[in-house]
């Protein structure tokens, strides 16, 4: 009979993904306390912007992203914020 015991390679494979994720999850931290001024332009907290300017800025964002000048976590944020502004008439 199989016991109720993990094996030793899936307690690695688990403890590597779990380390994996606590990583990612401060980096993503990490990012957002210390974002840079052209970064900071992306995330307009400030007075409302109109469909037109946020409609540039995410494109820039897309190219951004495509060049390599970004990661997907950071990508995600500031599209997500981006998006956020835009207001249907």
């Amino acid at each position: 009979m199989a016991t109720g015991r993990s094996s030793f390679a899936k307690r690695q494979r688990d403890m590597a993904k779990k380390a994996k994720a606590q990583a990612k999850r401060e980096k993503r931290l990490d990012k957002s306390e210390f974002l840079d001024d052209s970064d900071s332009e992306e995330v307009v907290d400030g007075p409302k912007l109109s469909n037109d300017d946020v409609m540039a800025r995410i494109e820039d964002l897309h190219r951004r992203y495509d060049d390599g000048q970004m990661d997907l976590d950071t990508f995600d944020e500031q599209r997500a914020a981006l998006m956020a502004q835009i207001s249907v008439d």
